[in-house]
């Protein structure tokens, strides 16, 4: 019997006959997360966002969902929001983890991809290894507590992190994706997720430096850098949340409308 998948609401803007843009946000964020982005695309393109499971306003559900879960949920998502049509997918985070899956296990649902920040093949040194091991097993430990102290140690680590979203709109039942990335680590899982995926279609690649660990390898760069048309952008003053960046809503959209040609042949 399959994994039951989360029943993803889809929030729509934008041109109702338009290509489909699917934005997907990671921890700790909701769909605002675009705010800024689809306010320059909706006139051009049908932007389709979601909240993701204990975010926002989407479903609560204490132990969250797993990798293979959320990729079901989206997968339904996209037959839903643009029935017989493959999307664009825009994603950070958590959501380009579960987007790089999405079009590695159903391939015929994506045409094209802007990832940010998070690549599906990376190599960290050691220390970027440590730094990736211990803030994810303190947003784990969070999660299984739970409560007022799981929230705090939520709440905690988001402002030493700096991200978008701060205080009580943070707690703890968000942090799910870490305790199943366990699993997967621990069962296996994690070695096959991405084995053989090293998508052919237009990509458009951005991360930032300014952090203390990356999230792609050289080899997933290079990669990128090999089809014509994609392209490899590294914003020198981003940390993690390259959302941040002035840079990126024209950078996203400029890319868009130059690769639109190629998908018309």
């Amino acid at each position: 019997m399959p994994p039951q998948a989360p029943k993803l609401k889809p929030i729509v803007e934008g041109q109702d006959q338009a290509e489909t843009l699917l934005f997907v946000q990671g921890w700790p964020d909701d769909h605002t997360l675009w705010d800024e982005l689809v306010a320059l695309l909706r006139d051009r393109y049908r932007c389709v966002r979601v909240d993701m499971p204990n975010y926002g306003d989407a479903e609560q559900q204490r132990w969250g969902y797993s990798h293979e879960q959320m990729v079901l949920g989206l997968a339904a998502l996209v037959r839903q929001v643009s029935p017989g049509r493959p999307v664009t997918l825009v994603a950070h985070d958590w959501g380009a983890y579960w987007g790089y899956a999405l079009h590695h296990r159903h391939p015929e649902l994506v045409k094209r991809i802007v990832g940010l920040d998070v690549a599906p093949h990376f190599q960290p040194s050691p220390l970027e290894g440590l730094f990736i091991a211990t803030y994810q097993s303190w947003l784990m430990a969070a999660f299984v507590a739970g409560g007022p102290v799981g929230d705090w140690m939520t709440r905690g680590f988001a402002r030493v992190a700096g991200t978008p979203k701060q205080g009580a709109a943070l707690h703890a039942s968000m942090n799910y994706p870490y305790l199943y990335t366990l699993r997967d680590i621990v069962t296996g899982r994690i070695r096959r997720t991405f084995q053989g995926y090293w998508p052919d279609i237009p990509l458009l690649f951005v991360y930032g430096e300014n952090k203390p660990g990356r999230f792609h390898s050289q080899r997933w760069l290079d990669h990128v850098r090999r089809r014509a048309g994609n392209e490899v952008v590294a914003l020198k003053e981003s940390g993690h949340w390259v959302t941040n960046d002035p840079q990126l809503s024209p950078l996203v959209r400029d890319w868009l409308e130059r690769t639109e040609p190629a998908l018309a042949h």
